[in-house]
C-alpha cells in the first residue's frame, strides 16, 4: 500500500498464528512470511507496468503448470 509519509509499504494479510507474527509498524516491515527462499529476491522498486518478460510468459503459456515451468529469470539488472 502507499503511505504518503513512507512511500510504498508491503503488508501481509494472511494473518498471524502460533509462530507467525506480522505487524503494521511503518516504516519498518514485519511480514508474516519471509520472501528470501532460494532463488527469490525482493526488489526495492514498484513498477506500474509489468516487465516484458513476464507479459511474454503469461501470453505464451497456458495454465499455471506451463507458466511455472517457464518463469523468466531475473538477475537483478534492468
Amino acid at each position: 500500500m502507499y503511505l504518503p509519509e513512507f512511500g510504498w509499504y508491503r503488508i501481509d494479510a494472511r494473518g498471524n498464528k502460533p509462530g507467525v507474527n506480522a505487524e503494521f509498524c511503518p516504516p519498518a516491515e514485519k511480514l508474516a512470511w519471509s520472501s528470501q527462499s532460494q532463488g527469490e529476491m525482493s526488489l526495492p522498486d514498484i513498477w506500474t507496468d509489468p516487465l516484458p518478460e513476464v507479459v511474454h510468459c503469461l501470453k505464451h503459456n497456458w495454465g499455471w503448470q506451463e507458466v511455472q515451468a517457464n518463469l523468466p529469470d531475473f538477475d537483478g539488472n534492468l
